[in-house]
């Protein structure tokens, strides 16, 4: 799938978009989505959509409750 303006024009991407998007497999974000915080996703039809504004809220949240730290070198 390619990520268009189109794409991201849209007021709601589907599970693959948002996985494009994202850059990540949608093993990973599967995995993701099943920790909390839960992104909001909601069904139509059988497919999986989330809003373009509750995926990045969930990205913030994501942010805020996972920072990353480098890590320290303990070898002497």
């Amino acid at each position: 799938m390619d990520l268009t303006p189109a794409t991201l024009a849209k007021p709601a991407w589907s599970f693959e978009e948002l996985c494009v998007v994202l850059g990540l497999p949608e093993s990973t974000v599967e995995q993701l989505a099943r920790q909390d915080p839960r992104p909001p996703f909601f069904l139509l039809g059988r497919r999986r959509y989330i809003l373009q504004a509750d995926a990045l809220d969930w990205l913030q949240d994501m942010r805020n409750a996972h920072p990353w730290y480098p890590r320290r070198n303990n070898r002497q």
